[in-house]
């Protein structure tokens, strides 16, 4: 239990001190960052909607041609 103990706190205080680094190293100021996180995850939401919309179609279009192939073979 002791171990776990001491690797969650060693954990913890790397993160702390990584999140400093990377407050005090960055270039940008925060504004620009949550600027730029912002727009780049709406640019990702952008593209995988635009991806879910060509697979829905080709799904649908796969799933007409295999109904109307199931119909003829009916028909016959």
């Amino acid at each position: 239990m002791r171990k776990l103990l001491l690797f969650v706190i060693g954990v913890s205080m790397g993160a702390v001190i990584g999140v400093a680094l990377v407050m005090l190293l960055t270039p940008a100021s925060g504004q620009d960052m949550r600027d730029g996180a912002r727009e780049h995850f709406r640019q990702a939401l952008d593209e995988s909607a635009r991806a879910a919309a060509k697979r829905r179609a080709d799904l649908e279009k796969e799933y007409d041609e295999m109904t109307k192939s199931t119909k003829t073979d009916d028909a016959s």
